[in-house]
């Protein structure tokens, strides 16, 4: 899993080893900063990343990193 911080956002980007024959599975979660409670709560809870999977680890997470930042771009998660 990796952490990454964009804008009043944060990603939390998770690849999951798949068996035989393998690849690597990717989701995003993402929580945005709450300024009245002054912490990071979760917007979107572990949303699959792409149908197909990946060859690497490394894939897996950008898929995850670029599945996230859509998203927010996009302006269309919960408040």
């Amino acid at each position: 899993m990796q952490i990454e911080t964009v804008g009043p956002y944060q990603l939390h980007l998770f690849a999951c080893e798949l068996p035989a024959p393998g690849g690597w599975d990717s989701f995003v979660s993402i929580l945005k900063f709450d300024n009245v409670i002054q912490d990071f709560r979760c917007v979107l809870e572990r949303h699959h990343a792409s149908t197909i999977p990946a060859a690497t680890y490394e894939e897996a997470i950008n898929e995850a990193r670029r599945t996230g930042n859509a998203l927010i771009e996009a302006g269309n998660l919960p408040e």
